[in-house]
């Protein structure tokens, strides 16, 4: 009985997204993505009130990246080549994102909007929480298949590495977070 109500909702669910992707029904804007112009952040200095701690990494974190993308912009518009265009097309398309993203980041007002400022910074979170996690697992890899100096140096990152997805989890869920935008 119990198996026929969750597929039940999954099937509502799934239709549900159906019709709104049929009815054209956008989806909110995506955060920005962990890559080569969103590296993860170099530290994460969780002092202070979690979500003030949070929101300002993420607001370097963003405005490393439209930089990093603007300079990248900026070499694409001396590719005349078919492939610059097309690369220059996609950077001024990610620069918009990110600008939209900034903009929200930043937008102090009440109301609904904040609940969509806590969604993309818990997106934000939660896509360098798992990078980290990833970074970890890389290292005790290392660590395991070397010796001496090297496996030392791999158990310390990996240390260091887990650390940071520990106190980003912890700050993700810190009171301060959790009640916001409710």
């Amino acid at each position: 009985m119990a198996f026929s109500f969750k597929t039940g909702g999954l099937r509502l669910a799934l239709a549900t997204a159906l019709i709104a992707g049929a009815l054209g029904v956008a989806a909110p804007a995506q955060a920005a993505k962990l890559g080569p112009y969103f590296p993860i952040p170099n530290s994460f200095n969780l002092n202070g009130v979690a979500r003030d701690a949070l929101l300002n990494i993420q607001s370097s974190w963003l405005k490393n990246g439209l930089d990093r993308l603007e300079k990248a912009k900026k070499d694409a518009e001396a590719d005349k080549t078919p492939e610059g265009e097309a690369k220059l097309k996609d950077l001024d398309k990610l620069i918009e994102e990110t600008k939209a993203e900034i903009a929200i980041a930043s937008d102090t007002t009440p109301g609904e909007n904040q609940k969509v400022r806590k969604d993309k910074l818990l997106t934000n979170v939660n896509q360098w929480i798992n990078e980290l996690d990833h970074l970890a697992t890389e290292q005790m890899k290392i660590a395991i298949m070397s010796d001496g100096g090297a496996a030392m140096t791999a158990e310390k990152m990996n240390q260091q590495y887990s650390q940071f997805a520990d106190d980003l989890q912890k700050a993700k869920r810190d009171a301060s977070v959790e009640n916001w935008g409710k």
